[in-house]
């Protein structure tokens, strides 16, 4: 992704001095006033679509439908959605509006850990929205302030290194290796730290209570992989801050993240977020209300998690996102038809091996196949072969007779080509899907 220019600097510091006003005001909105405002960008992307994005007169053209059809959110929802193979596929040529010139764009691409890696562009304009709805995101955690400081470890660099000197960020790759990155926490002594829960978990085990004590963090926001509420709340506890569940992607950006409270609310002024029932479970859609150069809607985010409209106690109306259970792809089918999400199998793995704080320093729980399952445990001071036993009864219990279960003792877990932690992996799953 390229840095902003001079002049796209520019516009975001004038947004922030003068224009922000609405991004504080839509968490306060009721929700037919959401809705209403969320109409009209809807109806806007999807004219604007139609008229200049080669896909996408195709992609409606297959299904009779032209935007003057559009006359009810019962309408949109019939809408075919978009899939991340159509995405790559068309790209750039088809997926970009007319007059939009792929260098004058700014391009965000995934790390591909689905083994497809695929690039979204967005203009200046949105990528200045996105960014103040990051600075919203941390304040859901402590009062950022202009001064701080923030270490952002992540695949590629933020476009902004600062605001003009104002919330100035360090960033760290994440393939950089633990010590080097704990230096940097200690050279840089940041306020907000931003990275993977296994980077936190990892630097979680290296840092003295000297260095806790030195560092003294205000906020930590986790990203980019599944962790459980108690594992959040355990590293919170050791680093004295809190530490924030944050939901993202490259297709949609900012989507949702807890406040305080441990509430996901989703980002409702950023993406307009649907459940769709998928069998016994519910599919993330979203739609992307400011990405003009390069639509996104009825986006398949391919996770699983359901949307529910309840009050919260920091006041915020923007619905909540739960039950989020990690990628569709890496639920486990078992021989007898069972279906266990990535979220359960997580939770059920974590509860297991909080019992061995010490003994056990990483973990991935792995399918090999319909009637196999393996977790690769990183052993510590103390690991047994009793304590394997005892893994090996309570994930027997849990998978059932027909599936075979082993502990393999390894010194570092599988992880994805950009090194990011996917501690459940259905290999099954992914090669029925390649058939």
């Amino acid at each position: 992704m390229r840095d902003l220019t001079l002049s796209e600097h520019a516009a975001l510091l004038r947004k922030f001095l003068f224009g922000s006003s609405f991004l504080k005001r839509t968490p306060h909105l009721s929700r037919e006033q959401m809705l209403d405002w969320q109409w009209e960008r809807i109806s806007r992307l999807v004219r604007h679509a139609w008229d200049h994005v080669p896909f996408y007169r195709d992609h409606y053209g297959k299904v009779s439908f032209e935007p003057g059809d559009l006359k009810s959110w019962d309408d949109f929802h019939r809408l075919p959605t978009l899939t991340k193979d159509q995405v790559i596929a068309n790209f750039p040529d088809r997926m970009l509006a007319s007059g939009r010139q792929l260098d004058d764009l700014i391009v965000s691409r995934s790390s591909g850990s689905s083994g497809k890696a695929l690039d979204i562009a967005y203009d200046g304009e949105a990528v200045v929205i996105y960014t103040l709805a990051g600075l919203r995101l941390y304040r859901m955690g402590f009062p950022y302030r202009p001064r701080q400081r923030q270490l952002y470890i992540y695949t590629s660099p933020y476009p902004i290194e600062s605001l003009f000197g104002f919330f100035p960020l360090k960033f760290v790759p994440t393939l950089a290796p633990i010590p080097e990155i704990i230096a940097e926490i200690r050279a840089w002594r940041p306020d907000l730290l931003v990275c993977y829960p296994s980077h936190l978990k990892q630097i979680a085990q290296e840092l003295s209570d000297d260095d806790l004590a030195h560092i003294r963090l205000s906020c930590i926001s986790v990203n980019s992989e599944m962790s459980t509420q108690a594992e959040r709340d355990e590293l919170a506890r050791r680093f004295g801050c809190p530490v924030l569940d944050e939901y993202s992607s490259e297709e949609l950006t900012r989507i949702a993240s807890q406040c305080l409270h441990g509430t996901r609310h989703v980002f409702e002024d950023i993406n307009y977020m649907e459940s769709v029932t998928s069998g016994d479970s519910s599919l993330l859609v979203g739609t992307n209300l400011h990405n003009f150069a390069m639509p996104i809607i009825r986006y398949e985010q391919n996770d699983l998690g359901r949307i529910e409209d309840r009050p919260c106690a920091c006041g915020w109306k923007f619905r909540h996102l739960v039950d989020l259970q990690g990628r569709r792809n890496d639920s486990f089918t078992l021989p007898s038809g069972r279906i266990l999400s990535s979220g359960f199998l997580l939770d059920a793995t974590y509860e297991v091996l909080l019992t061995y704080r010490t003994q056990v320093l990483d973990f991935c729980l792995i399918q090999r196949a319909a009637d196999f399952v393996e977790l690769e445990v990183v052993p510590g001071d103390g690991w047994n072969s009793e304590i394997s036993a005892s893994i090996t009864r309570r994930f027997e219990e849990l998978l059932g007779h027909d599936v075979r279960f082993s502990v393999s003792p390894v010194e570092v877990c599988t992880k994805t080509k950009s090194g990011k932690r996917n501690p459940i992996i259905s290999e099954f799953s992914r090669s029925r899907a390649a058939v």
